[in-house]
């Protein structure tokens, strides 16, 4: 940079809009495992959504607000747009409220706010700004403290020593904003980004949630409760053409509604279904399963390590076979071993391989 150079700092509003669009790029991330952990549920798909169009416009907001004014030989170098010193025809100096924008940005979010700011004198608000006119075109630039305003009138005075300084603004003349504009659709992008706060923050503390109603249940006293039932499982004529079939079912979540099943803790199903058997065949077997499990006659559904594990036998009254035994809750990551479990089960029962 030059010795003709001088560096006006303007505001610090691009870096806070930048911010905002990398926490959101963040949130989209974590929202978008969040569609995977969840695949029943719809909310992390319109919050990824939300998340996405935070990110793109707090991007480009932030494009569109300068950090600084560099005043070269030549004019006052804003964003990548030059003011050529010569074509300057006035300088205007006055203050504006930004009651508007605290108003739009508080009573959607809050009626209590919004009604403290209605009642809060408008000049409380004032924001000095500075406006410089050209034949072609308005530029007009704002702030809350004293210091950056100054500089700013400062080293244009020191470029233009022959301009006279001109009071009072009107917010309603058309201008290009160089600093973030302060007014009612400014103040409704900060309400709605305040909702994409509070949305997107609820359903990412849910993702942390991974308890489920029931379980996960040890896997060692898994495997032993089936281990032994199997061993007491003797004398059981082949079944042909009945293999076993197994299931996968996802433990419910205790936050079920925004969560849905839980993808890591499931419970294993073994089912030996047989409609064509004669029910005198069916009755019999069925009849010396309950018995070697400790099942009473009359039970169709038997929990048989309550309350260290959650193995289950379930004999339906159905027309022929129905058999049916569940791991209950557990960690998925122990499915193989409790599957090898359930196949021994199945081969003792006399299904086919």
């Amino acid at each position: 940079m030059s010795q003709t150079q001088r560096v006006v700092w303007l505001s610090k509003a691009a870096y806070w809009a930048w911010g905002v669009a990398a926490v959101a790029t963040v949130a989209a991330g974590w929202h978008i495992w969040g569609i995977t952990d969840t695949p029943e549920r719809p909310f992390f798909w319109v919050i990824t959504v939300l998340d996405l169009l935070v990110a793109v416009t707090a991007l480009g907001v932030g494009l569109q607000w300068p950090r600084y004014a560099v005043f070269d030989a030549e004019g006052i170098v804003l964003h990548r747009k030059r003011i050529r010193y010569e074509a300057i025809t006035e300088l205007r100096l006055g203050d504006v409220s930004a009651k508007p924008f605290w108003l739009a940005a508080w009573l959607p979010t809050s009626l209590l706010g919004g009604l403290i700011v209605a009642l809060i004198p408008a000049d409380t608000f004032d924001r000095q700004v500075v406006e410089i006119g050209t034949e072609n075109r308005r530029a007009r630039l704002r702030w809350r403290g004293n210091v950056p305003h100054d500089d700013f009138v400062a080293a244009v005075r020191e470029s233009r020593p022959d301009l006279e300084i001109t009071y009072g603004v009107d917010r309603r003349t058309v201008a290009v904003d160089f600093t973030p504009r302060l007014s009612i659709g400014g103040g409704l992008l900060v309400a709605g980004l305040a909702a994409w706060v509070l949305f997107a923050g609820v359903l990412s503390v849910q993702l942390f949630d991974r308890s489920t109603v029931d379980g996960p249940y040890p896997s060692a006293a898994t495997s032993n409760v089936l281990r032994s039932v199997t061993a007491d499982l003797k004398g059981y004529a082949p079944l042909p053409g009945v293999p076993a079939e197994y299931k996968e079912w996802r433990c419910d979540r205790n936050n079920y509604a925004f969560l849905g099943p839980s993808p890591d803790v499931i419970d294993l199903h073994m089912k030996l279904v047989a409609e064509d058997m004669p029910r005198a065949m069916a009755d019999a077997y069925e009849a010396k399963l309950r018995s070697d499990t400790g099942m009473a006659s009359f039970d169709y559904l038997h929990r048989i390590d309550d309350p260290v594990t959650d193995v289950e036998i379930d004999i339906p009254e159905v027309k022929g076979l129905y058999v049916e035994i569940s791991t209950g809750c557990v960690s998925r990551a122990d499915l193989g071993p409790l599957r090898d479990d359930l196949t021994k089960m199945a081969a003792a029962l006399g299904a086919a391989g």
